[in-house]
């Protein structure tokens, strides 16, 4: 019953070491692409993120109301609005 239990346990460390080679040798192929796939991710998180933010400001920009006194001055003539007096009326 020993001899067929070392012979057992001799072919279960043999088939360990198979394994631990085989998964170095995968695992040296896969790490590389790994990393650059994960550099990909970032990147592509990092891009969406900054155009989303870039879409944010600019709807955030055409909602907001504008002030009275500028739409005032947008609608007065030029030569009115230069004027001192509608000036400190105006802001």
């Amino acid at each position: 019953m020993n001899a067929v239990t070392d012979q057992i346990e001799r072919q279960v460390k043999a088939g360990r070491r198979v394994m631990d080679r085989t998964f170095h040798v995968v695992e040296d192929q896969v790490a590389p692409v790994m990393s650059s796939r994960r550099a990909q991710v970032t990147s592509a998180v990092l891009i969406v993120t900054i155009v989303a933010i870039g879409a944010g400001l600019l709807a955030y920009r055409r909602r907001r109301r504008r002030t009275l006194a500028s739409r005032l001055q947008d609608v007065l003539p030029e030569q009115l609005v230069r004027s001192r007096a509608v000036k400190r009326a105006l802001g």
